[in-house]
């Protein structure tokens, strides 16, 4: 044990790096559980959007959206997303896949829809980019699918 000890003050840039790598697989494996957001594939995403019991949901601003997005996906922006909760609750028991550009704003509302109940959210890795690059189609219409005018009717009623 002591020869251990010795080890890791003679060689503390090699032990801080093993604790530091450590560190970084631990957090990939348990930010799911965390998080309660499992990342998948763009083609992954494609299989579970062809089930009618998945909604996709653009966290990404307005700008952002009117650029580009995948088609039929509802849109609040993450600022919004807290807010807006009782807009989603009638999507709390199907798949929700979650976008934004990169992915990072995606996971973070995921961990709010995970504090209101929901369980089965996913983010695309990448974003809208990992969609992208895997030359998977965006939409710059903004014509509205069932699920967008329903989500709209709700909006409407409140005000």
């Amino acid at each position: 044990m002591e020869q251990f000890i010795d080890f890791l003050f003679e060689e503390w840039i090699f032990s801080a790096a093993f604790v530091f790598i450590v560190i970084l697989l631990g957090r990939s494996f348990l930010e799911p559980i965390l998080t309660g957001v499992k990342t998948i594939k763009p083609q992954e995403a494609v299989r579970l959007m062809n089930d009618e019991n998945t909604v996709v949901l653009d966290v990404r601003l307005e700008k952002e959206f009117k650029e580009g997005h995948i088609m039929d996906s509802l849109h609040i922006p993450l600022g919004a997303v807290a807010n807006r909760i009782k807009e989603l609750t009638d999507y709390k028991s199907q798949n929700i896949i979650l976008y934004c550009q990169t992915g990072m704003r995606s996971k973070q509302a995921g961990t709010i829809l995970k504090k209101h109940g929901f369980t089965s959210m996913y983010n695309i890795d990448g974003g809208i980019n990992g969609w992208i690059n895997a030359n998977l189609p965006i939409s710059k219409e903004t014509k509205r699918n069932k699920k967008s005018e329903k989500l709209i009717a709700k909006q409407t009623e409140k005000e």
